[in-house]
């Protein structure tokens, strides 16, 4: 995940392909992968692009973000892992981890 780089707003019409040559011009790309909608058909407007190094991924970011791409100002910004003590399941357990004290009991 170290080179991996966040690529949203994109257009519906884009295709990996196309993607994929954007970040060529900033050095060696390794994959472009474009993230499918919940009808499995059309792409949910980000996907995702690994390169092969740190610096051509920084020059990649400080050059395309918030640039113009097909009348769309995209976001590019390095990937991060999604953190596990956010999101439903931290919430969720957070909330349970009181219930286990409470004086209260279910009947």
């Amino acid at each position: 995940m170290a080179n991996k780089i966040y690529v949203g707003n994109l257009p519906i019409s884009i295709t990996e392909k196309e993607l994929f040559e954007l970040f060529v011009p900033f050095g060696e790309v390794i994959s472009a992968q474009i993230t499918m909608g919940m009808d499995g058909k059309t792409n949910s407007g980000y996907g995702y692009v690994m390169m092969v190094n740190d610096k051509d991924m920084q020059k990649a970011i400080l050059k395309l973000n918030n640039s113009l791409y097909k009348k769309r100002n995209i976001r590019v910004v390095k990937a991060h892992p999604i953190d596990q003590d956010s999101g439903y399941l931290a919430r969720k357990n957070r909330f349970s981890r009181y219930n286990k004290f409470s004086k209260f009991k279910r009947k």
